[in-house]
């Protein structure tokens, strides 16, 4: 049924799970209570995700390396009854005492804008989202899924573990994140496609073998920089790429990625909206029914119906009325060789409104003179990053995105002028 790492867990395994539940006397009276699960054994995770969804029981998954408290604090925000931990540990009861009239399952948004929100889908949902990928994008029906990510994530969990079921094959959750051992796994896996961070795909594409090639590769949550898309490219039988938020999932699928910016067309069961072009984007609506979602990005749809991304509306930043996009200067810094990581945010600035910021990794030290040099012939004045700063590694979240907001909200950087 699933393998993590090398281990298999089959139907037998999964049914002994259950009846185990059953026999338990908070989970045997599932129906209508909230259960967190703070935990690093996937498989119990997912039993119990599983056993929750067939018998009417909301799931909370919280990252496995939270501390006890911490998830405590994540369990009652949310609303949950019981929080558990490994499987031998008894549950820790909570004082929520509200029924769910329809279960759900219950996640945080990434918090890459703010403070993350507690977030609620019915089954029925999440069920409708997963057919309706399943039927649009067929391409991968023959495909291992290797599920290099959180599964307490939606694009690990839904578009991971739940479609790989949906289609009848086996998924294999990696949860031994060492280099080594995820090359190795690709390698003994030939019709792979591995779902993953855009870090993580990137450090990948440089250690894979030179006369190798990656079978396929599906990227979400961040754009990739230009240099490190062309790479895939050059590297990967085929480039899938998903886009998605919190609240309604995956919105759009790209089987044939060509541009880290094609998000590709939009699932059957909704309705998107955006702007008309790359020069006038608007924030993506997604419509289904009554029910609206403001993601909170900008994108635009092109003459064939496929959407694009542009930008978090948080991440633009308005310097004297003009607006910049981070990805466009990223993609430039990316451009000098010594250059492995570049992430551009704002600071409030008395002058202009706000200014352009940068925080990069090299393989040696650079002079920041050199960089505003390097982006003076490739960009606009008032493109030009104000703060930079050479650091050994960038602060990410446990999704792998970059907290933009965050960054913004550290120390004040040394102008980096002349």
């Amino acid at each position: 049924m699933i393998f993590v790492n090398d281990e298999f867990y089959g139907h037998e395994y999964f049914h002994d799970a259950y009846e185990t539940f059953k026999a338990d006397p908070i989970l045997g009276d599932c129906a209508g209570k909230r259960f967190a699960i703070c935990s690093g054994d996937s498989a119990y995770v997912l039993s119990v995700c599983l056993y929750l969804r067939e018998h009417g029981g909301s799931f909370y998954p919280i990252f496995s390396p939270t501390p006890r408290l911490a998830a405590k604090r994540l369990a009652n925000r949310a609303k949950c009854h019981f929080l558990l931990f490994d499987k031998h540990q008894p549950a820790m009861t909570l004082q929520n005492s509200a029924i769910d009239k329809d279960a759900v399952l219950v996640q945080t948004s990434s918090g890459t804008t703010g403070e993350p929100k507690v977030i609620t889908r019915t089954w029925q949902s999440v069920a409708e989202e997963v057919e309706s990928y399943v039927s649009f994008f067929s391409a991968p029906q023959t495909m291992t899924p290797l599920i290099a990510c959180p599964i307490t994530h939606s694009y690990g969990l839904i578009a991971g573990v739940f479609v790989a079921l949906e289609r009848g094959v086996t998924p294999v959750i990696i949860n031994n994140i060492n280099p080594k051992y995820l090359l190795k796994t690709l390698l003994s896996t030939p019709n792979h496609l591995l779902y993953s961070s855009p870090a993580l795909i990137h450090s990948v594409v440089q250690l894979y073998p030179k006369d190798q090639v990656l079978h396929a590769v599906m990227t979400s949550g961040t754009v990739l920089p230009g240099v490190w898309f062309d790479a895939l490219r050059k590297k990967t039988k085929h480039v899938f790429q998903q886009y998605g938020c919190s609240e309604a999932g995956c919105i759009a699928i790209n089987p044939y990625t060509q541009a880290a910016n094609q998000m590709g067309l939009p699932l059957p069961h909704l309705n998107v909206t955006a702007g008309k072009s790359e020069a006038f984007p608007e924030e993506i609506l997604v419509t289904k029914g009554e029910w609206v979602i403001r993601t909170q990005d900008l994108g635009y749809l092109d003459d064939k119906g496929e959407l694009c991304f542009v930008s978090r509306c948080d991440d633009m930043i308005n310097v004297s009325g003009l607006n910049v996009y981070p990805q466009d200067i990223e993609n430039v810094v990316l451009e000098i060789p010594e250059v492995t990581e570049a992430i551009v945010f704002k600071r409030p600035d008395s002058f202009s409104g706000e200014r352009v910021c940068l925080q990069f990794i090299a393989s040696n030290q650079i002079e920041p003179s050199r960089i505003r040099q390097w982006c003076g012939t490739r960009l606009a004045a008032y493109q030009l990053p104000v703060d930079i700063e050479q650091c050994e590694e960038i602060e990410k979240m446990a999704n792998g995105k970059v907290n933009r907001k965050t960054l913004s909200q550290s120390k004040v950087l040394i102008p980096a002028i002349g």
